[in-house]
């Protein structure tokens, strides 16, 4: 996480990839989520701002480490397959 930039940069290809799957009628759930994030994540300022409202647990849950990172890849896995199959229904 220490390496992760706390900013987003804005081509605009999510956007029309969006946009071009309302046109066609095909769903692109996991494409327009991460469009959605990405657009919470450039209101930095906001984010600060909630952050002094918001708490999150004071204790950090009790996990096995290894068995996150499995989840994780697992999860990272199904959302390239899913992205991809969402993209091929938008070309297709």
């Amino acid at each position: 996480v220490d390496k992760i930039l706390d900013k987003t940069g804005m081509k605009g290809t999510g956007r029309w990839t969006v946009q071009e799957a309302a046109e066609q009628s095909v769903a692109a759930p996991t494409i327009a989520s991460a469009l959605d994030s990405r657009y919470i994540s450039g209101r930095k300022d906001e984010r600060v701002e909630a952050e002094k409202i918001l708490k999150g647990p004071s204790d950090p849950p009790v996990v096995d480490k290894d068995q996150i990172l499995k989840d994780i890849q697992a999860a990272l896995y199904a959302a390239k397959v899913v992205s991809y199959a969402q993209g091929l229904g938008i070309i297709r």
